[in-house]
């Protein structure tokens, strides 16, 4: 089999750069939207009172600038792996959160959806959701550490 020619292999990495640009996008959007929908634009009571410690109205303007980080490197990740590597690690954190919290509150989610059915989907699936941008800004940072070598 020949192999792809050099506009051909140029495409592809266009591509390739195209795709990982709107996984950072995807991202962000995954925290802003994420948080202005799910907490009303911060008029969600009932969102607030479900995790105080992780998600506070300050720790959700946090997750904001998080969001806005993401959008920051999408044209830029391939040039600094070490940033994807500690978006990876954010996510991370917010997985292994959203584990334990489930472990011990996940009894409580019916009641938290019939407060609000809002804050009831968001802690019954945010986590499921940074788990997927965890691995994929782990792949970033393999996928630039690969192409400095």
């Amino acid at each position: 089999m020949p192999f792809p020619s050099r506009s051909r292999q140029a495409n592809l990495k266009g591509m390739h750069q195209a795709r990982m640009k709107l996984g950072f996008y995807a991202a962000a959007i995954f925290n802003i939207a994420g948080i202005l929908v799910f907490t009303r634009a911060f008029t969600n009571d009932a969102f607030f009172q479900a995790d105080p410690a992780m998600f506070s109205r300050p720790a959700c303007v946090v997750v904001i600038l998080w969001g806005l980080a993401y959008a920051a490197q999408a044209r830029t990740w391939q040039t600094a792996p070490a940033i994807s590597l500690v978006f990876a690690l954010e996510k991370l954190v917010y997985v292994l959160w959203w584990v334990w919290w489930l472990a011990m509150h996940g009894q409580d989610l019916g009641v938290i959806f019939d407060r609000d059915a809002m804050a009831g989907v968001f802690y019954g699936i945010y986590g499921a959701g940074d788990a997927l941008f965890c691995l994929f800004f782990a792949w970033a940072a393999r996928q630039a550490l690969a192409t400095r070598r």
